[in-house]
């Protein structure tokens, strides 16, 4: 694949986390924009993720529904592709969860987490948010990691036994597990019936949606010019789809883009970014 030059617009660091910390989070990303961006393009992302916003405000429009998010937020898996700015430099530190750690955070919150931004602070006791402060007013992305991880580990302590159900999801959403539906739950002996009020249960999400959205993950981390997490040569995503008609419609109705689009897109802006187009 072809190796890009670092980007001009913007600065990315990442690092997964510790190991005893992989059952809940995977891993943290530092965005750091060096100008202000406007039209930006939010595809699709299969796990949810803590957002902390240490610069400017992004600004989120779906559809016709326009918001702000929050300034430190709780992100669901999404399976929408709002468009997105900011009026100053964006600098955004990011925590990858699974959705066992996103399950820690999100007791407080009504219904399922997917296609969902909520306030953090809103669901967090005052101790734990005494935690988060630390890692907002830390100077480095070292330190802000460093941080982030010592607050989940007192968070996650609190996580009890793992969720079968919770367990079987994140195998769905980090690839581990792949389709047909009928396929899985068989594999787990349980109906399709009782798969799918799981997934809606957890995520909010029917399992065939859960499987789509993660084969799109693989898929653009495929086509990606040099993808700051690359797939393996083994793993191909376009060996997944019927042929490349249902490649192309799949990635048009998901994103509402071609394939070279995606890759003129980040050819252009020369950023890793595998979920955004700048």
């Amino acid at each position: 694949m072809l190796a890009l030059p670092p980007s001009p617009r913007m600065e990315l660091t990442s690092r997964a986390a510790s190991p005893d910390l992989q059952p809940f989070v995977l891993a943290f990303v530092e965005r750091k924009d060096l100008t202000a961006l406007q039209g930006m393009r939010e595809l699709p992302v299969p796990a949810p993720l803590i957002q902390i916003m240490l610069g400017a405000d992004v600004h989120l429009t779906d559809g016709t529904a326009a918001a702000t998010a929050p300034r430190v937020g709780l992100w669901g898996p999404s399976s929408t592709t709002p468009w997105s700015r900011t009026e100053q430099p964006m600098h955004a530190f990011v925590a990858v969860l699974t959705l066992r750690g996103a399950a820690v955070l999100a007791r407080a919150a009504e219904g399922p987490i997917a296609d969902r931004r909520m306030d953090l602070d809103a669901l967090l006791d005052p101790e734990a948010r005494r935690g988060l402060s630390r890692i907002v007013e830390a100077p480095t992305a070292t330190d802000r990691i460093a941080a982030a991880e010592a607050w989940l580990r007192v968070l996650m302590g609190r996580a009890g036994k793992p969720n079968p159900a919770e367990a079987l999801m994140d195998a769905m959403l980090q690839h581990r597990i792949r389709g047909p539906v009928a396929g899985i739950a068989g594999g787990c002996g349980i109906s399709e019936r009782a798969l799918h009020k799981r997934c809606h249960r957890l995520i909010g999400w029917s399992p065939k949606r859960v499987l789509r959205i993660a084969r799109l993950q693989r898929l653009l981390r495929t086509l990606h010019p040099s993808p700051w997490l690359s797939a393996g040569d083994e793993d191909d995503a376009r060996l997944e789809y019927a042929d490349d008609s249902h490649l192309a419609r799949d990635l048009m109705d998901l994103t509402g883009l071609t394939i070279s689009a995606y890759r003129a897109s980040k050819i252009a802006s020369r950023d890793r970014l595998v979920h955004t187009l700048i």
